[in-house]
């Protein structure tokens, strides 16, 4: 399992969330949130996206993430891929996989 962070350009959010519900993704959490990158030119607001998946999703969820967030300019953002230990649904119990 992996959880996959992105972090993307707030007017491009819509673009991302929307193929990504259309993928079946089991859910995702977003959050807003303010960075800069190495060109240091202020803080940006930004739209921060956490996804669990199972590891033969995680392509398919980042090309998907990639495709809708880029505008080929400096400031589309950045996408992490985390090892992702366990998982616990509070309300049924289920672990794993099963989880997500």
């Amino acid at each position: 399992m992996k959880k996959i962070e992105a972090i993307v350009r707030k007017e491009k959010f819509k673009d991302v969330y929307t193929v990504l519900e259309k993928s079946g993704v089991g859910g995702m959490t977003v959050t807003e949130a303010q960075g800069f990158g190495h060109h240091r030119n202020g803080l940006k607001n930004k739209i921060k996206i956490e996804i669990y998946a199972d590891e033969f999703q995680v392509d398919k969820v980042v090309d998907m993430i990639r495709s809708a967030a880029k505008t080929g300019t400096t400031g589309d953002g950045k996408i992490a891929i985390l090892p992702l230990e366990n998982i616990y649904r509070i309300r049924t119990g289920e672990e794993g996989a099963i989880a997500i």
